[in-house]
């Protein structure tokens, strides 16, 4: 069970975090702490009509501070550091927000991945740190993709370099490695990570152009030395150069370092085979890093902790009213955005308390939610009857009512 005393936990959490930034007034301190805590506990749709329903203030005060800018990923930054473990890794992820109206900013066509096609709504470029071994991912920074032509691919790219680089100071006091899904295989983006410092991991296309890197003996005639020994044929490996490192009933693992005509420089590659029922073969992928001594084990662990972003989208799309904003301006979607990946991340910190930090714990987002609403609730009959909170007989009927309609009560 969560503590009864969520609300004030999520708020001193808050609260401390904010305390170690600057140039933060106390007034924008104290919205920050009830905003965070506000997107979690309201039912319904998050938006200005409804946050003047639910909150302490009216709908043009929530309006006016959704307007002001705040250090988004210093904020969750200082979070992460305070309740992660020490294994943690960089994942970036674009994510499709659905919007009909003709003047909100930004508004064009993105790729859906639900629909599996281009939809007319919003696109936000999301970076999070995967904790790898709590085995979740907590949000760090979204930021609005501008649209410019439909299926222009070289500008949106443009745009996720300009995300990572503008970030980079930020993101590498937390991990020197980022992930990305294999779209991102393109050189300006892997050039954009390594000339930043980070480590990139990612899936190759299944058609990349690699060579095996030759290891011979050299003739000692004139010209230059021989430096490759041939291309890969991504459908039948040649297995006498990779080097087996795991096999189980589901995969087996093969390791090389070659060279990639692309980023023109040699990388540390894992071959997988993934098998059926049977043990058979039934597809097989190759992943790739730009650290040649990264071994290829921690290499597809860390390519497969990238999928955790996506739980992330799903509990802010379901839970805090990710898709929710009704603002048409570039600030207050932003805000908006932000508030509510953040959101998360306090729900499982409230989720969490009093749990080691180096271990995975099932979270039930949906729980948290349940509870802080009651919790909502229940103070304002308290404070409309003047009912007295703290008398034994009524703490305990409090701790019932806070736990009324939770899955795990």
């Amino acid at each position: 069970m969560i503590s009864q005393d969520a609300f004030t936990f999520g708020r001193s959490l808050t609260g401390t975090i904010l305390s170690k930034m600057d140039n933060i007034g106390k007034v924008q301190r104290k919205f920050l702490s009830h905003i965070l805590i506000l997107f979690i506990a309201m039912r319904g749709r998050i938006n200005f009509l409804q946050l003047g329903r639910y909150g302490d203030m009216d709908e043009h005060s929530y309006r006016y501070h959704f307007g002001k800018d705040f250090n988004w990923i210093k904020f969750n930054r200082l979070y992460v550091i305070d309740q992660c473990s020490d294994e943690k890794i960089i994942g970036f992820d674009p994510s499709y927000i659905s919007k009909s109206g003709k003047h909100t900013h930004g508004v064009g066509y993105f790729y859906s991945g639900c629909r599996g096609q281009y939809e007319r709504g919003l696109e936000i470029g999301c970076f999070a740190a995967i904790d790898l071994n709590q085995n979740t991912a907590y949000h760090l920074l979204a930021t609005q993709t501008q649209y410019t032509k439909k299926k222009d691919q070289g500008s949106i790219l443009k745009q996720y370099c300009e995300m990572l680089e503008s970030n980079a100071k930020e993101l590498i006091q937390i991990s020197t490695v980022i992930v990305v899904d294999a779209w991102f295989y393109k050189e300006d983006y892997i050039n954009a990570c390594t000339a930043n410092g980070f480590e990139c991991i990612t899936r190759m296309r299944d058609d990349a152009n690699l060579q095996y890197i030759y290891k011979g003996k050299q003739n000692g005639g004139k010209g230059r030395p021989k430096k490759y020994a041939g291309k890969v044929n991504l459908k039948k490996i040649d297995k006498r150069r990779f080097k087996r490192v795991e096999a189980t009933d589901e995969l087996r693992i093969y390791e090389s370092t070659v060279y990639c005509v692309m980023l023109q420089c040699n990388v540390k590659v894992a071959f997988v085979e993934f098998l059926d029922k049977n043990g058979k073969v039934q597809t097989s992928k190759i992943f790739m890093s730009t650290n040649q001594s990264r071994q290829a084990k921690t290499l597809v662990k860390y390519y497969r902790a990238r999928y955790q972003m996506e739980f992330n989208f799903r509990d802010a799309k379901q839970h805090t009213g990710l898709t929710h904003c009704q603002a048409r301006d570039k600030e207050k979607l932003d805000f908006h955005f932000n508030a509510s990946l953040t959101s998360v991340n306090i729900a499982k910190a409230i989720s969490r308390q009093g749990t080691n930090k180096n271990q995975p714990v099932a979270l039930c987002i949906e729980d948290v939610k349940t509870e802080l609403s009651n919790k909502l609730l229940l103070d304002l009959f308290l404070s409309n009857f003047e009912i007295t909170p703290h008398l034994i007989k009524n703490k305990l009927l409090i701790a019932k009512i806070l736990s009324y309609g939770k899955k795990a009560a």
